[in-house]
């Protein structure tokens, strides 16, 4: 989650590549030079080259690596990017995804990695099978924000959580809420049209503040132990290339920023 160096490996980069997402976010000559070059910029920089999600990569790490480990369910998982380090740390990893193109990326990447302690379905955690009280930890992050009945997902995540449960949630911070439908299967592009990315991709809100996140979780059995605002300076903004550059300038300067790009909320299950 801080790292993930070894997904320079050259059979996870050439799975990585073929993945509809990669495909439609990065040109040919971005795939021919990360297939190539990817290995080694991965072994020094790690994965993945985004600021924002690195910074709460280390977060999440630190705070789970104190606790005692347990059964971790990793709720709309893509190819398992969180997943894999905090299985590494200890955890009984389960990842679960209603994009099936992504699960059999994330199965082909544990094949390559000989991580055992992690497994991978494709599900949607509103029709969910689980048993009531299963799982010591859910994890969620930038997902929300792509489940139309986001009520009912977190209604889901109380039944299958243990007593005292935790649920840490990530989603991007709006300062005022808005509610709104893309495309089925698309996802919004930078230049404002869409992108199709298939089962899972589309957007039903801009995103949550506070407000809006505590009283989701407060009316169906969640108090809030902590939260925070990931922050970080329009200025460092990066690409792949320039990642290497400003992530270390970001960690110095994340908590003077008060540009918000994520809310951070750990919240624990309580008894309705």
């Amino acid at each position: 989650m801080i790292s993930n160096s070894f997904l320079g490996k050259k059979e996870i980069l050439q799975a990585m590549s073929e993945h509809t997402a990669a495909q439609k976010a990065l040109s040919s000559r971005m795939i021919h030079i990360g297939k190539r070059w990817g290995g080694i910029y991965f072994k020094f920089f790690g994965y993945p080259p985004e600021i924002s999600s690195r910074i709460l990569a280390r977060k999440i790490n630190h705070y789970l690596n104190k606790r005692e480990k347990g059964k971790l369910l990793d709720v709309g998982c893509s190819h398992g990017t969180y997943g894999f380090e905090l299985a590494k740390l200890g955890y009984q990893v389960m990842g679960i995804d209603i994009n099936r193109e992504s699960i059999q990326l994330a199965k082909k990447i544990k094949n390559y990695s000989g991580i055992k302690n992690i497994s991978f379905y494709e599900m949607d955690i509103l029709s969910n099978r689980f048993a009531e009280n299963l799982f010591d930890v859910i994890i969620t992050f930038e997902t929300l924000e792509h489940i139309q009945e986001d009520s009912k997902a977190i209604q889901e995540f109380h039944r299958i959580l243990k007593e005292k449960g935790l649920l840490i949630i990530s989603v991007p911070y709006a300062e005022k809420m808005e509610e709104y439908h893309e495309p089925r299967g698309a996802c919004r592009a930078r230049d404002g049209n869409y992108i199709c990315i298939g089962k899972g991709g589309s957007h039903y809100r801009n995103g949550y503040n506070l407000e809006t996140m505590n009283s989701l979780l407060e009316k169906n059995g969640f108090q809030i132990l902590d939260y925070e605002y990931i922050c970080v300076p329009k200025c460092l903004n990066a690409s792949i290339l320039s990642f290497p550059f400003k992530y270390p300038l970001s960690l110095l300067f994340t908590n003077l920023s008060k540009n918000r790009t994520k809310l951070k909320v750990i919240a624990q299950k309580t008894f309705h």
